[in-house]
């Protein structure tokens, strides 16, 4: 009699809908018994089946639901969870997990049976979090993440994380829009001459922070009609030390167009303050190190009083661009592909804002009396 999908010489395999297996048998005693755990790999499963086999036919095999068990938590399922995640993230993206984890969830769910977690434990740990909104949703989505993969480990009967939108981000502060003379007012203004060009470029192409740091010089075209900057690396501080690896995503590999008013100032920011040869960065540090936004903040915010603004942030500068991008016509495909965004919800922010533009436009297409 032909053996049954998913049944072994002894015992069974069963594939989730998670991709991991789960493993089960019937013991001596007469009734079915699954492993503690699921498998990521089918082989892990057979091993399992495999030992219990032994422990029968070497007559040492117990009722495991006589052993004392051992409860798994919210703390030892994240850190699985984090481990099994370990090659699919960015290094940037596990630090900033890690830290929420450690910082956030587990002091106060950390200790929960993960199969007795329930949405009043979360509703109660997100009621009493500090106020920082944006840290907060970061936190709870990847609660909600990480519940979502225990569901589909059959670890737990229902994901508890059904707080609506405690996931959304809520500003704190409404982001400032440059027009382009204030752009150039405030490069003008910053009392450090090393940090002028970088602004302009963040100002008129929106590149990220981490971008920008890692722009070398062969990145620039300042020549034959032609004016741009490309995005093929991307720089971020972690555990001390700065560490150059892909863009954000691969919409983030870019080419962006660059007025060619700025192609003076650019030039002769490379000339003078860019580290020699192609390669070299440039906007290093005076320590010809890659450029710390911290260092850079001080000054941002001199600047920015003097030309009437009490709060500003370096991120306003891609903001800036992102709005005069929009404001010069860019359709909503060309608002994507110059900010790097693979969402487009995030542009139609800005092309959105083009609306009393397109209402003249129609207007004139109607012909004159």
């Amino acid at each position: 009699m032909a053996a049954k999908k998913g049944m072994r010489g002894w015992g069974r395999l069963r594939p989730l809908p998670s991709k991991r297996y789960q493993a089960s048998y019937i013991g001596p005693d007469g009734r079915l018994h699954k492993a503690p755990a699921t498998f990521a790999a089918k082989i892990d499963a057979q091993g399992w089946l495999s030992a219990e086999q032994r422990k029968i036919e070497l007559g040492v095999w117990r009722d495991p639901r006589e052993a004392p068990k051992t409860v798994l938590t919210v703390r030892d399922y994240a850190e699985r969870w984090q481990s099994e995640s370990s090659s699919r993230l960015k290094p940037r993206t596990l630090d900033l997990y890690r830290s929420y984890l450690n910082r956030v969830i587990l002091p106060g769910l950390g200790d929960v049976a993960l199969n007795q977690l329930t949405v009043n434990d979360v509703r109660g740990w997100f009621a009493g979090l500090e106020s920082y909104p944006t840290r907060n949703a970061n936190a709870y989505s990847l609660l909600k993440t990480i519940m979502n993969q225990a569901l589909d480990d059959e670890l737990i009967a229902v994901n508890p994380c059904r707080i609506k939108r405690a996931s959304v981000k809520h500003r704190v502060a409404e982001p400032v829009a440059l027009s382009a003379r204030e752009i150039q007012s405030l490069a003008d203004s910053m009392t450090v001459d090393r940090w002028k060009a970088l602004l302009l470029v963040a100002g008129f192409s929106g590149l990220r922070w981490g971008e920008l740091a890692a722009l070398r010089r062969s990145d620039f075209v300042l020549s034959g009609g032609e004016n741009s900057v490309t995005v093929r690396r991307s720089v971020t501080r972690q555990a001390g030390r700065f560490v150059v690896g892909r863009p954000k995503s691969a919409a983030a590999l870019r080419t962006v167009p660059l007025p060619s008013g700025l192609a003076f100032a650019i030039a002769g920011h490379l000339e003078e303050l860019a580290l020699a040869g192609s390669s070299g960065l440039a906007f290093p540090s005076l320590t010809g190190d890659f450029p710390h936004e911290n260092t850079v903040r001080p000054h941002l915010k001199r600047a920015a009083l003097v030309i009437g603004y009490n709060s500003f942030r370096f991120h306003d500068l891609r903001h800036s661009a992102a709005t005069l991008f929009a404001q010069a016509g860019a359709t909503l495909a060309d608002h994507m592909t110059l900010m790097g965004h693979t969402s487009s919800t995030m542009s139609a922010r800005y092309t959105h804002s083009t609306a009393a533009r397109n209402k003249d436009l129609v207007e004139g297409m109607w012909p004159p009396e």
